[in-house]
């Protein structure tokens, strides 16, 4: 206990380091595996038959999101203490983090949607949620607001203004989905991927995605808090 409070900067830096990559592997775990076709990479990869007779198990029950939740909760467990030792050393690593986090996920899921605008209005018009007028246009203007706002919140001073921004794109996100799923739509999200998957879909992506959406909610709101501030600033004061 006496090594703990002499050195409380380094214990809580060691579990921060932990927590942030426990926090990167649930991202990667729940957001990424659509974009990243993680089943898909397995089975082309591995010609093993006993490896792909145990792969479906593994993916009917999606036992990588509930890894993802659990790396997530363990993360928040070693915030904790990090925080009662130094509470002002984690909010700058939690800023820095959190500003990069939804900064660089909005733009990883801006990139496809750039490329493919089109490809992009097809997954837009499946929730049947905007006038068929405003689809196109929609496809087009909406990455572009994720890609340049997501890069501001990393690289400008206006943590503030864009992340109003930010919470604007996730509350039309949230209601999408909301209504997708109360018309009993059957939809793939689209969030970081435009390939269209041919045959009926589960909604069962569209409350994963509803409840990551509603988790980022938390550390996005909490940036309303922080001053305008450069990343490189949030260490020297």
């Amino acid at each position: 206990m006496k090594f703990i409070a002499r050195h409380s900067s380094l214990v809580a830096g060691l579990l921060l380091f932990f927590a942030t990559a426990l926090f990167v592997l649930s991202i990667f775990e729940i957001s990424f595996r659509d974009a990243l076709s993680v089943e898909k990479f397995l089975w082309d990869k591995y010609e093993d038959e006993l490896f792909k007779s145990s792969l479906p198990i593994a993916i009917k029950y999606q036992l990588h999101i509930f890894f993802g939740i659990a790396e997530t909760i363990l993360a928040v467990l070693l915030v904790i203490p990090a925080w009662k030792l130094n509470k002002a050393l984690t909010e700058k690593v939690l800023e820095v983090l959190i500003r990069l986090g939804i900064g660089g996920m909005f733009i990883f899921a801006s990139l496809d949607k750039i490329a493919d605008p089109k490809a992009f209005a097809v997954l837009i018009a499946q929730y049947q949620f905007l006038p068929y007028n405003l689809i196109n246009s929609w496809a087009l203007i909406l990455p572009q607001i994720e890609f340049w706002f997501g890069l501001a919140l990393i690289v400008t001073p206006f943590v503030k203004e864009c992340t109003w921004v930010i919470l604007g794109m996730f509350a039309s996100f949230i209601i999408a989905l909301v209504w997708a799923l109360a018309l009993g739509l059957s939809i793939v999200c689209g969030c970081f991927s435009v390939e269209v998957v041919e045959g009926a879909q589960s909604t069962k992506e569209a409350w994963i995605t509803l409840i990551r959406d509603l988790v980022l909610l938390v550390p996005t709101i909490w940036l309303l808090t922080r001053k305008n501030r450069s990343l490189i600033s949030i260490f020297r004061s």
